[in-house]
């Protein structure tokens, strides 16, 4: 039973909606970005599904700037900052939401391809932060820096033909989905 007390979802129930368990990708922006590394940082969402991080063959954040909430609160403005205490809690709630906090070697990560803007210092920064800590634990994981984008744009340009990080995530879901 997962934690609403219902039988947990079989592999059937994915493929009944053109989905196969057995490759699933999870992607996220901006907060989603967040909640995206969160949830691939190791098994503790999924067990509560009845179902292994395995399952997971590898995780897109786009744009997120919190992958590390304290050094976030330490680089920002005080303005800033008080909202992100006030949005993360104390300084353990703060530590319990920060996907890099949670990163170790033999939790079956997967791999990370974490887009965001080329110019912006703090995705940039967030994003350099997390690849770090996962490369740190034996884990596939990459920045791409997008050029000319903003945080509205990177999102929005995902399947483009033509978009860079769109490029960049088709090659990376290549080499993913082959394994």
């Amino acid at each position: 039973m997962n934690r609403w007390g219902a039988t947990p979802a079989p592999a059937a129930f994915f493929e009944d909606y053109g989905a196969n368990s057995n490759t699933i990708i999870v992607m996220g922006h901006s907060a989603g970005a967040q909640l995206a590394a969160l949830v691939c940082k190791d098994d503790e969402y999924l067990k509560t599904e009845a179902l292994p991080l395995t399952i997971i063959k590898g995780c897109v954040p786009v744009d997120g700037d919190t992958y590390d909430v304290p050094m976030q609160i330490k680089t920002v403005e005080d303005k800033r900052a008080t909202i992100y205490r006030k949005k993360f809690g104390d300084e353990d709630s703060q530590r319990e939401l920060s996907p890099v906090a949670h990163v170790a070697k033999g939790k079956n990560i997967p791999p990370f391809l974490i887009l965001h803007v080329a110019d912006h210092p703090e995705t940039k920064g967030q994003s350099q932060r997390l690849v770090q800590a996962l490369q740190k634990a034996g884990v596939s994981a990459k920045a791409f820096p997008a050029e000319g984008k903003n945080h509205t744009t990177i999102n929005a340009d995902l399947g483009l033909p033509d978009d860079k990080p769109t490029q960049e995530m088709f090659k990376f879901l290549s080499v993913v989905l082959k394994k």
